[in-house]
């Protein structure tokens, strides 16, 4: 079975606890660090990709590192998924979820780069035209890139406002030449 498949299906399955239980925000965030957790950590994946080590072993790490920092319906979750061997899953079942949960809840992540850490004037701005893309509940992903110079660029899927000044550079170097 295909990989992304089975990770879907491990996250709708942890999407419908999470709903049975009344943790749906609590457990956005968990599966979000948890996320943050697989991807800073190599070791953590190999020890659970291991044949070698012992399962009750590779519980026992994720039951140290995220015990106190999960809600213990999310923990049990990943511990028998663990338990089923397929530990080496959490990494993919945890970003499918992330992205499972904003598909049930109708939440669109739009990226937005700014030159400068975002203000209060520019999200606003930011926010106004992120509306006009997509008539969904808007998260932003908020990137810093000093080379667009200033103003801002939304990327949502496919669609993309660049009201960057580079961009309007770029587009009067072009007009001038053509002249």
């Amino acid at each position: 079975m295909n990989r992304s498949v089975l990770n879907n299906r491990y996250a709708k399955a942890l999407l419908s606890l999470a709903e049975e239980n009344n943790i749906l925000d609590r457990s956005y965030h968990d599966l979000k660090l948890v996320f943050e957790v697989f991807s800073s950590q190599k070791e953590l994946k190999i020890l659970l990709k291991s044949p070698v080590i012992r399962i009750g072993r590779k519980q026992a790490v994720l039951r140290h590192l995220l015990e106190h920092k999960l809600h213990p319906l999310v923990l049990n979750y990943m511990l028998i998924i663990v338990r089923k061997q397929r530990g080496h899953l959490l990494e993919g079942i945890s970003d499918a979820y992330l992205k499972v949960y904003k598909q049930y809840l109708g939440i669109e992540t739009v990226r937005i780069t700014t030159a400068a850490p975002l203000d209060e004037k520019i999200r606003e701005k930011a926010l106004l035209a992120a509306r006009e893309l997509t008539p969904h509940e808007i998260e932003f992903e908020e990137q810093v890139d000093p080379d667009i110079i200033g103003g801002f660029i939304l990327d949502l899927g496919d669609k993309q406002y660049n009201a960057s000044v580079s961009y309007r550079m770029a587009r009067f170097r072009k007009h001038l030449m053509n002249d």
